[in-house]
């Protein structure tokens, strides 16, 4: 029955929300969390196949350097390969352990949570959302120095040193200032909050909106609540 009118309230338009707002605070604490873990379920699959997809990854750049290490001689080149494959590998494996911590935090939010504690978990999830996004672009500049080599760099054409100064020097000054720009204190910044977005952090914060409605209601008078 509850259900039922619960599924009113989230139906109905906002002139219309009025009526139905005339509840007991429970029904509308219920409301809330509903419509927070509905935002919530939205990152579990990106965030599961972020872990297939990184896991992969990992595995190709273990492969390759395995084979690299077996293979190939020493040189200048090795070092850059296995350098460079090495840290986009670490890198990568933890954002996998941060995906898999935000879908364990995903599943423990629950309806009998208070406010107060889902609260605190959803900006633990947004704090790892930013984490992971600083970390995963901290290894772009590897991605341009692997295949490089001492000959390369000394006895390679002026054109080929400008194009890969410029390409590395680029890949490094972005990462950096992402590294820099994407905090927590700085997640309601337009450039920044923009370039979440499609991480799954807008999700994250309708959830928290959510909770706060929740608080906004408690502290009304009760006349106005009827």
């Amino acid at each position: 029955m509850q259900d039922d009118y619960l599924m009113k309230i989230w139906q109905v338009n906002d002139s219309q929300a009025d009526h139905f707002l005339e509840i007991d605070e429970p029904a509308f604490e219920k409301l809330q969390h509903e419509k927070a873990k509905s935002q919530l379920h939205k990152l579990i699959v990106p965030k599961l196949t972020g872990i297939l997809l990184g896991l992969g990854w990992i595995a190709f750049m273990i492969l390759l350097i395995s084979l690299s290490l077996r293979y190939s001689p020493v040189s200048s080149g090795k070092i850059f390969f296995i350098g460079s494959l090495g840290v986009i590998a670490v890198t990568t494996a933890v954002a996998v352990f941060l995906y898999v911590r935000d879908l364990y935090t995903i599943r423990q939010i629950g309806n009998d949570d208070s406010v107060v504690a889902i609260q605190h978990k959803l900006a633990e999830l947004q704090c790892s959302v930013i984490r992971s996004v600083r970390i995963m672009w901290l290894q772009l500049p590897f991605y341009t120095t692997w295949y490089l080599n001492y000959d390369m760099l000394l006895h390679g054409s002026l054109l080929f040193r400008i194009v890969q100064f410029l390409v590395t020097g680029g890949a490094v000054w972005l990462s950096v200032w992402l590294f820099r720009n994407i905090r927590y204190e700085n997640r309601h910044k337009k450039r920044v909050w923009g370039f979440m977005r499609g991480y799954g952090f807008s999700s994250v914060s309708r959830a928290m909106e959510f909770m706060d409605e929740i608080e906004h209601f408690k502290a009304q008078p009760e006349d106005v609540k009827r």
